[in-house]
């Protein structure tokens, strides 16, 4: 070894690892929801976690005692009957004596989703008997009308806290801002419909949801505004906003499937049971 190589060695290590930091990005390095902190333990009872083989896939929020609304590509691959719901979770690797768990009896699709644009993305599943409420499971009311542009709102999930698939302990949540449809198209290069609502954070760091928060609720005065739908490459990136399916574009068509739907065990379906829009 030559005087000095050993020293020049170090330093390359030392740059190298700096580079390779500054490169990561920031939601990569986050303890938490991207830009979000720990719920205090079911203060957020409509929460549901959608899982399968054990593994928690998508979220959901509890609308009747029977009845979650999601998103509908959380199963658009996937057989509802061998999924699960789970209500009443803080930590889903704990069997929690505030959790209820039930099988899906029917998944209610859409009929205008389309997985490609995701247009529609939103589906509401039929468990297969009432849930329980108390303090630990609740339901969560639909929107009157949309929120307003800048209407400071909370996401939350069990979904990645970083870019490389780290999954929380527990439920996680983060504060966003909603974004006006026609500032957010820009940065989607035009791809949105109008039946979608976006999020941003409202500073200069990354917050919001990640991989396996799909189809956890987007809260804005305790009314469920929006369904995690599909965000950038990396998560809470501020240049493409996370988006959302706007959920009052379907308020009539969530009460018509909830209303018009056989009580009795069902295959999963594509669209409302009486055919409504």
């Amino acid at each position: 070894m030559r005087p000095g190589e050993g020293s020049c060695d170090c330093l390359l290590l030392i740059v190298t690892a700096v580079l390779m930091l500054s490169m990561r990005p920031p939601g990569s390095r986050a303890s938490r929801i991207i830009g979000g902190h720990e719920v205090t333990p079911h203060s957020r009872p409509y929460m549901a976690s959608v899982s399968f083989q054990g593994e928690h896939h998508c979220g959901g929020f509890l609308l009747r005692p029977r009845w979650v609304v999601s998103s509908a590509h959380c199963f658009s691959d996937r057989d509802p009957q061998t999924g699960l719901v789970v209500l009443g979770a803080h930590d889903l690797h704990t069997a929690e004596a505030t959790q209820q768990v039930f099988s899906i009896s029917a998944v209610f699709m859409h009929p205008d989703y389309h997985p490609d644009t995701h247009t529609s993305d939103i589906c509401v599943l039929q468990l297969n008997s009432s849930a329980i409420l108390g303090p630990a499971v609740g339901l969560l009311g639909l929107p009157r009308r949309p929120p307003r542009a800048g209407a400071q709102c909370k996401v939350a999930g069990w979904g990645s806290v970083s870019d490389f698939e780290e999954l929380p302990p527990v439920l996680m949540e983060a504060e966003v801002r909603v974004l006006g449809l026609d500032v957010c198209n820009i940065s989607w290069s035009g791809q949105l419909s109008p039946a979608m609502l976006c999020t941003r954070s409202g500073d200069r760091r990354r917050r919001g949801f990640c991989s396996a928060d799909s189809g956890g609720p987007l809260v804005c005065r305790n009314r469920a505004h929006g369904l995690v739908s599909f965000s950038g490459l990396w998560c809470g990136n501020p240049k493409t906003p996370d988006v959302y399916t706007l959920v009052s574009a379907f308020v009539t068509w969530i009460r018509d499937v909830v209303r018009r739907a056989p009580h009795g065990p069902q295959p999963r379906t594509t669209g409302d049971p009486a055919g409504v829009a």
